[in-house]
C-alpha cells in the first residue's frame, strides 16, 4: 500500500525531473544544419547519375559499330557531342576556395570525358571506314555518302572525327598544361578545342559571333552573282546524282565567282577567322575551305532528304545543322528552326542538289523565300 506522503513526493520529483529536461532544451545552444556548417558540391541522386551515365558514354559509337546495329538512321551517337557539364553550386557560407576547387574537379571531368570519346570515336570511325572499303565496295566516306551506302548518322560521325582526331594533340597538351584554368583560355582559342570539349559557354559564343558577322556582311552590299555569271548543269543531265557532291563540279562553279564573293560565302558559313577581316585580307585556301564545306553540306542534305520519314533530329542535331548552314538559332524557337532546316532540304531537292539553290539561300539570306522561290524559277531558263 502507498502512502499518500510519498505519492506527492513521487509526483514533485517526476515535474521537477520534466522541468529540468525542459530547461536543457530550451538553454541548449543552437547547432545550424550540417549543409551549411559544412558544405558540399551538389551531387545528384542515385537515379539522376544513373540518367546521365545511360544518356552519355564515351563509347557509345563503338559500341553501335562493333555490334551492327541500324542505330539512329539521322542522329549520330552521344558520344559525337560534349559531355554532361555538373557544375557545383556555391552556397553563401562555402569557402571560395574550396567552392572553385570543386567547380576545376568538374571542369577536368568534362574535358577527361571530352578526350575519351574523341579516342573511342576514332576507334568506330576505322572500323567503318574498313567495312566500307571491303564490304560497300567503295573508295571512301564520300563516295559511300553520295550513292546512299551510309547513313547520315555514320557520315557524321566520319566527319566529326576528321574535325576532333586533329585537334586531339594539341589540345590534349593544353589540358596537361594549365588544367583547371583551360575553360579561361579556351574561348581565345576555339580552332583547337575537339566538338566533344565545347563547353556550353563556348558553343553560346562562336554561334552570338557568327550571326553577328552574317548581319554585317548582308548590310554592307549585295554580293549575289549577276544572272548569267555562273554555268548550272541543266536539270535532268544527272537525273538525282546531285552534281554538288563533286568537288570538282564545286571547284568549277567557285572559279566563275570573284573573290569578295567567295568571302561573303566563307563569312556567312563561319568558315574563316575574324582575324583575316581586321587586317582586310582574304583568307588564304578560301576556295579549297569552300568547296570541302560546300560538299559535305550538300552530301548532308541528301541523306537528311532520303532518311526515312519518321526520322527526326533531336534538338542539339537540329541546331547544329542550322548552324552549318549558316541559319540563326539564338533566341528561335524549335518549331522555327525545323521550320527553316525543312525549307532548305525541300530547295535543295527542288534543285536536284545542282547548287543553285544553295548559293542562292547563302547569297540571298535577307530575303524572304517567296523571293528565293520566284528567284530560282526565273534562273530555271538559264
Amino acid at each position: 500500500m502507498i502512502t499518500t506522503g510519498s505519492s506527492c513526493r513521487h509526483a514533485v520529483s517526476k515535474i521537477h525531473g520534466s522541468r529540468q529536461g525542459l530547461l536543457r532544451v530550451i538553454s541548449a545552444p543552437y547547432q545550424p544544419h550540417r549543409r551549411y556548417a559544412q558544405p558540399a558540391p551538389r551531387r545528384p541522386d542515385v537515379a539522376t547519375a544513373k540518367a546521365i551515365s545511360n544518356e552519355y558514354s564515351a563509347k557509345a559509337a563503338l559500341a553501335i559499330i562493333e555490334s551492327r546495329s541500324p542505330g539512329d538512321p539521322v542522329n549520330p551517337a552521344r558520344s559525337t557531342l560534349p559531355p554532361p557539364l555538373d557544375l557545383p553550386e556555391r552556397d553563401a557560407q562555402q569557402n571560395f576556395f574550396i567552392y572553385w576547387f570543386h567547380v576545376g574537379r568538374a571542369y577536368g571531368t568534362f574535358y577527361k570525358e571530352g578526350v575519351k570519346a574523341v579516342w573511342f570515336n576514332n576507334k568506330a570511325t576505322r572500323l567503318l571506314r574498313e567495312r566500307i572499303k571491303q564490304e560497300m565496295k567503295v573508295g571512301g566516306e564520300k563516295e559511300a555518302a553520295s550513292q546512299g551506302l551510309i547513313s547520315r548518322s555514320e557520315w557524321q560521325l566520319l566527319q566529326r572525327n576528321n574535325h576532333d582526331i586533329g585537334k586531339l594533340p594539341l589540345f590534349g597538351l593544353l589540358a596537361v598544361i594549365f588544367g583547371e584554368w583551360l575553360p579561361i583560355l579556351v574561348p581565345f582559342l576555339p580552332g583547337v578545342v575537339p566538338g566533344t570539349c565545347r563547353i556550353p559557354k563556348q558553343v553560346r559564343g562562336m554561334r552570338a559571333a557568327a550571326e553577328e558577322r552574317r548581319r554585317i556582311i548582308f548590310r554592307t552590299a549585295n554580293f549575289e552573282p549577276e544572272q548569267g555569271q555562273l554555268s548550272f548543269v541543266a536539270t535532268g543531265t544527272q537525273g538525282k546524282a546531285w552534281p554538288m557532291a563533286s568537288a570538282d563540279y564545286i571547284q568549277t562553279l567557285l572559279k566563275q565567282m570573284r573573290d569578295d564573293q567567295l568571302h561573303h560565302l566563307s563569312t556567312t558559313l563561319g568558315l574563316h577567322s575574324r582575324l583575316w577581316d581586321r587586317v582586310q585580307l582574304y583568307p588564304i585556301g578560301m576556295r579549297r575551305k569552300l568547296t570541302k564545306h560546300l560538299q559535305y553540306l550538300s552530301l548532308d542534305d541528301r541523306l537528311l532528304s532520303e532518311a526515312p520519314s519518321s526520322s527526326k533530329l533531336s534538338v542539339v542535331e537540329l541546331e547544329e545543322a542550322c548552324t552549318e548552314r549558316g541559319l540563326d538559332v539564338l533566341g528561335r524557337p524549335e518549331d522555327t528552326l525545323r521550320e527553316n532546316l525543312s525549307w532548305w532540304l525541300k530547295r535543295q531537292e527542288e534543285d536536284q542538289g545542282r547548287g543553285r539553290a544553295m548559293l542562292s539561300m547563302l547569297f540571298r539570306r535577307s530575303a524572304t523565300r517567296e523571293w528565293v522561290k520566284l528567284h530560282l524559277k526565273a534562273n530555271k531558263r538559264d
